[in-house]
């Protein structure tokens, strides 16, 4: 949990421009057209005063898109009335918030300043990343489950590793042994497999031909009646033989035959090609899972023809898992284009097979892709650090009226190397590097 309070790049650049000058904001009080941008109640001056500024919109009521960029070609004092070029994709509406910047400065200075401070900072503000999406294979010791495209970690270094040696809550939905007889139609055809398999004696394969199409129930299964509003989560191994963006198939679980009408339907996630994958699915309705009778797999965006295997599904309460650490001497991590965590044969024979693992480490402060995610980084440090190099860096600039900027700017940066060193953190013992 942050200690500090989150403020996102947007809520960060805004704090800057109005706190060295250089920028204002504003709100739209007509509904105009999509270049003249009318403020009565902050937008005034002279004629052409304005004229040069960059106006960003940002938080709209309308339909311009947050972030669109224009500057001030002309303007009428009188009217409070701004005309901007190029023009908005849409019509500025009543309501609808800017930043208009003084001319040299602009949004993309503000933004680059605080992308530096935030580079500055990572070596001394690891941010912590754990990630428990991880299961354990038949005689597999190395798992690529560190690097982004693998469920979404980004770990530059390691420190624990665990594994959960028991469930307090733990149901078997269907142990996927026999088949599923309960079909959409022709296009699918379904049996037991037993060389896919990663529980029992096989599992499911279906076979679904070109013709099923979105929105189709692959296959279905009645079960006896379970409860299981006490859990959260519903796990299942998936190879498919096509890849699959999130939301292509998803787990039905009902209360009514054939899954007829499901009172959960999950989204399976991502899944790469040909690969066995345990999925962690969060439950939407567990209130109402009283009486689970029937379960299901749905294909909701038409892939083709391609064949699916499914295996262990069941449902589970997260913090009802108890993990245990594993020695570090049984795990290492193998460097290279594609880092990955590798077991000792001892280390594998401890943890076993199909076991979910739980890794602890940290990774590098996320960079800012757009204004609306929090920073990872304290604000009060990039605020301030963002400030000190925007004024030292343009301490000889003559269109600039801030005076004393370079000493103002330095003055900014001794305040945020004073927050840097009290928000620097130690890395755990045998933490180790990723990359």
């Amino acid at each position: 949990m942050a200690s500090f309070q989150l403020q996102n790049r947007g809520e960060m650049r805004r704090i800057i421009g109005r706190s060295l000058g250089i920028m204002q904001t504003g709100e739209a009080t007509s509904t105009t057209d999509s270049n003249s941008l009318i403020d009565t109640l902050y937008l005034h001056g002279a004629d052409d005063e304005v004229n040069g500024r960059q106006v960003v919109m940002y938080d709209n009521t309308g339909s311009i898109v947050d972030g669109e960029i224009s500057f001030v070609s002309d303007f009428t004092g009188s009217s409070s009335d701004a005309t901007v070029s190029p023009t908005f994709t849409a019509a500025i509406t009543d309501g609808d918030l800017y930043e208009m910047w003084k001319f040299p400065w602009l949004k993309s200075d503000v933004d680059a300043a605080i992308d530096e401070a935030i580079i500055a900072a990572t070596p001394y503000v690891p941010i912590d990343r754990v990630t428990d999406s991880n299961f354990t294979q038949v005689t597999r010791y190395e798992y690529d489950w560190l690097v982004p495209y693998a469920f979404g970690n980004d770990f530059t270094a390691v420190h624990t590793i665990e594994h959960v040696t028991d469930i307090g809550t733990n149901y078997e939905i269907h142990d996927c042994d026999t088949v599923w007889d309960e079909l959409v139609d022709g296009d699918v055809t379904a049996s037991v497999d037993t060389s896919i398999q990663r529980e029992g004696n096989g599992c499911l394969k279906l076979v679904v031909a070109a013709g099923c199409a979105a929105g189709d129930i692959l296959a279905t299964q009645d079960i006896s009646s379970l409860d299981i509003t006490g859990c959260d989560s519903i796990e299942i191994w998936i190879y498919s033989t096509t890849a699959l963006d999130a939301g292509d198939l998803q787990v039905l679980l009902s209360a009514t035959a054939l899954c007829a009408s499901p009172l959960e339907e999950l989204d399976i996630p991502a899944t790469s090609a040909n690969t066995c994958t345990r999925h962690v699915l969060s439950m939407e309705n567990a209130p109402n899972d009283s009486a689970i009778i029937s379960v299901g797999i749905k294909m909701i965006t038409d892939k083709g023809a391609f064949t699916l295997y499914a295996d262990d599904i069941r449902a589970t309460l997260a913090n009802s898992k108890v993990y245990k650490e594993l020695n570090p001497a049984y795990w290492a991590i193998v460097r290279g284009t594609t880092p990955k965590l590798r077991f000792t044969s001892t280390g594998l024979s401890i943890v076993g097979t199909n076991t979910q693992v739980r890794i602890s480490g940290y990774s590098s402060p996320d960079i800012f892709s757009d204004d609306a995610t929090d920073s990872e980084v304290d604000p009060e440090y990039i605020i301030n650090y963002a400030r000190g190099v925007l004024l030292t860096g343009r301490a000889t600039n003559k269109p600039l009226d801030i005076d004393n900027r370079e000493k103002k700017g330095n003055d900014f940066l001794a305040l945020a190397l004073q927050r840097l060193n009290a928000i620097s953190k130690n890395v755990s013992a045998d933490t180790r590097s990723v990359t």
